[in-house]
């Protein structure tokens, strides 16, 4: 099964646009989101993804009412808060904004999957066990590309994708 890890959109909605049909194309299953997608109008986008969607709070959420209240009608995007703690496909997953959480979760030696966004700076690691990813940026205006990260659930492999 194949999983879109995305983060940090910052309102580039194009872009949050062009990742969705991209993931979808790839038939990716669940779209993991690792915050900062800014204001609600992002919410519509991510409804075109065509699975289901877990989404963590970033620092840049501005309209956390608005977006809460999206996100409670929505049929395929699940609020998970400051983090997403779960399981897909066999794969033990933790997820946070913040690079030092989910460091720690890393070397805790209990997810074969942790996720983070906020720097915006694409990273593979593997540490023991776990591989700790940053998809990048969607909206790439700090380092000049929009990225995200298809996960492979079977191969446990890492694409990156260049939107």
């Amino acid at each position: 099964m194949k999983i879109a890890i995305m983060s940090d959109t910052h309102d580039n909605w194009q872009r949050l646009a062009d990742s969705v049909t991209k993931a979808n194309d790839a038939e990716c299953k669940y779209l993991l989101f690792a915050g900062d997608l800014v204001s609600p109008p992002g919410l519509a986008e991510l409804e075109k993804f065509q699975g289901d969607v877990k989404f963590v709070w970033g620092n840049n959420e501005m309209e956390r009412v608005g977006m809460t209240r999206k996100m409670d009608a929505s049929k395929i995007i699940e609020l998970c808060g400051d983090y997403f703690e779960g399981e897909i496909a066999g794969v033990k997953i933790f997820m946070n904004h913040f690079p030092k959480f989910v460091e720690l979760a890393a070397k805790s030696g209990e997810y074969d999957l942790v996720i983070h966004g906020h720097t915006h700076d694409y990273r593979v690691e593997q540490i023991d066990k776990t591989i700790l990813v940053n998809p990048g940026e969607i909206h790439g205006y700090k380092t000049g590309k929009a990225t995200f990260i298809i996960f492979d659930t079977s191969s446990k492999s890492v694409k990156k994708i260049i939107v």
